[in-house]
């Protein structure tokens, strides 16, 4: 599969090693230009390419954003047309660890914003709840799926395919909902976040179930 990843920080890098380590090809972009990546594409085994946000968009298969939050809109704002593609929501309305550093929003679900950003795209909210440095160590290339992936999206078709990409790097996606209620559910303040770890898969259908009672 062929990913593009906005964003080239630390969850940028992270999913490029863990998806470049799987046999996937990567387009890493970021605000400053393909320039400015060279040095960090090279670490990725040759799978791993720099390209401007417009191009991490139309060559690719899907999108991840992993993006802070407060450069968030300006980064996706360059793309003109995102008419049915997929991007994964990996971003968190949060400037740092913990209380303090939540990004009030108005009560809003971070990822019906991100959904309004970028109009006509396929949105699914996955990876945001594990710290980056624990789900890159865990999650590895080849594995065994057994690490649970809390995922939410109003496009069955797209949970699909990104259900599909994590298996290949040892994550197992649990279905919490459309983007409304799974965002929710997975976004600051909601009951899923707060493990400093991943959980198996039978932990997360047990914590799942009993944010929905």
């Amino acid at each position: 599969m062929k990913i593009g990843i906005i964003g080239a920080g630390r969850m940028g890098q992270a999913l490029a090693g863990l998806f470049t380590r799987a046999g996937h090809d990567v387009i890493l972009s970021n605000s400053r230009g393909p320039e400015s990546l060279a040095d960090i594409v090279d670490e990725f085994n040759g799978h791993c390419s720099a390209g401007t946000v417009q191009e991490a968009v139309d060559s690719t298969d899907l999108v991840f954003l992993a993006t802070p939050w407060g450069k968030t809109a300006a980064a996706v704002s360059v793309v003109e047309n995102w008419n049915g593609k997929i991007v994964v929501d990996t971003t968190n309305n949060r400037t740092a660890p913990g209380p303090q550093g939540v990004i009030d929003i108005g009560g809003r679900i971070s990822s019906e914003m991100v959904a309004e950003y970028i109009p006509g795209a396929r949105v699914v909210k996955a990876l945001n709840i594990t710290p980056i440095h624990i789900m890159a160590t865990t999650l590895a290339a080849g594995a065994d799926p057994q690490h649970a992936v809390y995922v939410a999206g109003d496009d069955d078709d797209a949970k699909k395919l990104v259900t599909d990409l994590l298996a290949t790097i040892g994550g197992v996606a649990i279905d919490t909902g459309d983007l409304h209620t799974g965002g929710a559910l997975q976004g600051m303040g909601g009951a899923l976040p707060g493990d400093m770890e991943m959980l198996s898969v039978p932990a997360a259908e047990a914590k799942l179930a009993a944010a929905k009672s």
